[in-house]
């Protein structure tokens, strides 16, 4: 049987309000990261007559993602936060680097609105070609891009963790990870089939969010 208990004598204060917003966390961002994929335009790639013909759907999309990145943060810190007392260095340096990538990672939806004008503005040509260019400067790839993909290794590594440390069952990393990869070896598929990675998201996650609001809370 696992446990989310944790030693609280010395934080009381600090658990009793980081409890709950972890547990809405851990259900709001598998929730909001499988609207952003439900609402996702058909294709791989954001080629300009389909980001025309589904516009509505891009900025959706982009919003749903947008405001999932933002609550991977308290997702990562609540997770590192039930490691803290048993694997106190790895709990740190992983809640961290899942907090700074998913910042990375909202900023990056911004693009997916100046692709959907450039659509809208000119040439599919000069769209594509800008685009292009854009994404493959240096400072987009080194300084948003690939750090904003170093949140899918601090979740996989806190899970695990957590999992080793009895807190929370093996099922559960194993269906994150399955969930997180899933989307990436289904990307040429339908919307729909990509959004069946959220769902395995939200079976790991959502149980341990539920369980941190049904805690009692610390005195």
């Amino acid at each position: 049987m696992t446990t989310l208990d944790t030693p609280t004598a010395a934080a009381g204060t600090i658990s009793r309000y980081w409890r709950p917003l972890a547990g809405l966390a851990l259900i709001g961002w598998p929730c909001l990261h499988f609207l952003g994929f439900l609402t996702s335009p058909p294709g791989e790639t954001h080629e300009p007559p389909i980001f025309r013909e589904h516009a509505t759907l891009v900025q959706l999309s982009a919003i749903f993602l947008h405001y999932g990145a933002i609550l991977i943060v308290p997702v990562v810190l609540g997770l590192a936060y039930l490691l803290h007392d048993r694997m106190p260095r790895l709990a740190v340096i992983a809640g961290l680097v899942g907090a700074f990538a998913a910042i990375n990672g909202s900023a990056l939806l911004l693009g997916d609105f100046y692709d959907l004008a450039l659509a809208e503005s000119v040439a599919d040509e000069q769209a594509v070609a800008v685009s292009d260019r854009a994404w493959s400067y240096a400072g987009v790839v080194y300084g948003f891009l690939l750090p904003g993909f170093l949140v899918h290794p601090a979740l996989i590594v806190l899970t695990t963790a957590l999992a080793k440390a009895g807190r929370v069952g093996w099922w559960q990393p194993v269906l994150l990870v399955t969930g997180l990869v899933l989307p990436f070896l289904v990307a040429s598929q339908a919307p729909i089939v990509q959004s069946v990675g959220p769902l395995l998201v939200a079976a790991a996650l959502v149980p341990i969010g539920v369980r941190l609001l049904r805690a009692p809370a610390p005195r």
